[in-house]
């Protein structure tokens, strides 16, 4: 077991986000298993962990992903296809989506020797261990040729989407193939969906160990009765979450339902769909929708997902394919019911009991009104299925799963 575990979280910027929910999680488990840890957080992280009962360190400059920035002429452009007809804007958008991308272009970046400086600092050593579960093909082609701990590393996107944001200067699978064989750096791979692990062990030839979830929800009393049902979508404003699917989807259940949209800022830098979709939001916020544009802290979230009665996650089937969703995961450990799409892990693990799933080539609104349509049984199905899920995805039985293998690589 290590004396020491670092959780190297560049993403972590602020005391908002999954990031937060998952070093906190993985962090408070170690420290009961009587691993003292350590947060390695973003250099603009200002905040605690924990109440600040958990050691934090601000150190990374560089980003968990970059994609994104263009500043005013991105605001410019996307503001002015926002105004165009649907069709026009969508094919413009794909045109600047792929300049952006070739503009980044393949990279490495400073996270290996930052993190190198910083564990140099903490007098790390073989003793320790380093657990990354959100970083970049560019951060980890940075990694030096030696380290003393070893790295857990927890891989989340898909080796497509990890080679077009943020890429290095390899391909990400042959990328790992080079780290895995290299002496001085012990690495452990895992993924927190077994399709995911599947899909990188297929590529790479390494073995790849699915985790669980560290899901860390607290028990919240279900919403009153008598009110219509409260349907919430909680995310980012992205094409990939389906936010462009929820105006047609809202108006399809008109009157059944009352809707709260949380998903941070839209604003003249967001893709021009997103824009669009945003300004019919507005326009409904009259009749039964809230709009939450900002990110939430923990409680507030927390008391947002307690109060719906449903979840609406009408997501990117092709761009989630293996990939975990944690609201999802949270909404399955409250024993909320959901709306999904088909063909994805969402799909899996959502099952047809307590969610509906969304057809390729359905749609939402359809979905919600089934959804509306079954909701006692949906609910009764979600709660019962809530207990099995948190026995099985929570920071517990995540922090085994990576301790498991780091001792069977001591023996």
């Amino acid at each position: 077991m290590p004396r020491r575990l670092f959780i190297a979280d560049p993403g972590l910027i602020g005391p908002l986000g999954h990031h937060l929910s998952y070093s906190t999680a993985v962090a408070l488990a170690a420290r009961e298993r009587g691993i003292a840890p350590v947060v390695l957080a973003g250099r603009s992280f200002a905040g605690t962990i924990a109440g600040g009962d958990l050691p934090v360190h601000a150190v990374f400059r560089t980003p968990y992903r970059s994609a994104g920035g263009i500043g005013r002429l991105r605001g410019f452009l996307y503001g002015t296809l926002a105004r165009l007809p649907a069709s026009t804007a969508w094919r413009a958008a794909e045109v600047l989506r792929g300049a952006r991308r070739s503009i980044a272009g393949a990279r490495l970046d400073c996270f290996g020797s930052e993190l190198v400086a910083t564990l140099a600092v903490e007098g790390a050593n073989e003793a320790d261990a380093v657990l990354m579960h959100s970083v970049s093909a560019a951060s980890l082609a940075g990694l030096p040729e030696m380290l003393a701990p070893r790295l857990l590393l927890v891989l989340r996107r898909t080796p497509e989407e990890m080679d077009r944001d943020d890429a290095a200067p390899e391909p990400v699978l042959a990328l790992l193939r080079r780290l895995h064989a290299q002496p001085g750096l012990r690495l452990s791979l895992f993924a927190d969906t077994e399709g995911l692990a599947e899909f990188f062990a297929r590529g790479t030839g390494l073995q790849i160990h699915p985790v669980p979830l560290p899901v860390m929800v607290a028990d919240t009393p279900r919403p009153a009765a008598g009110q219509l049902p409260h349907v919430v979508f909680a995310g980012g404003a992205r094409m990939e979450k389906g936010y462009t699917e929820l105006p047609g989807a809202i108006e399809a259940v008109s009157g059944r339902a009352r809707f709260t949209v949380q998903s941070g800022p839209v604003d003249l830098t967001s893709d021009p769909l997103v824009q669009r979709a945003h300004r019919r939001l507005r326009s409904m916020e009259s009749d039964g929708v809230g709009l939450l544009e900002l990110a939430l802290e923990p409680n507030a979230y927390a008391t947002l997902l307690a109060s719906a009665d449903l979840l609406l996650l009408p997501y990117d089937a092709t761009a989630y394919g293996p990939r975990s969703s944690n609201v999802l995961a949270e909404a399955l450990a409250l024993g909320i019911p959901t709306i999904v799409p088909g063909g994805c892990w969402m799909a899996e693990v959502a099952g047809a009991e307590s969610s509906v799933i969304i057809p390729r080539g359905g749609t939402a609104g359809a979905a919600l009104a089934e959804a509306l349509d079954r909701l006692p049984a949906l609910q009764a199905a979600a709660k019962a299925g809530s207990a099995p899920w948190r026995a099985q995805h929570n920071p517990r039985a995540l922090l085994n799963a990576l301790l498991y293998r780091h001792c069977q690589s001591l023996a």
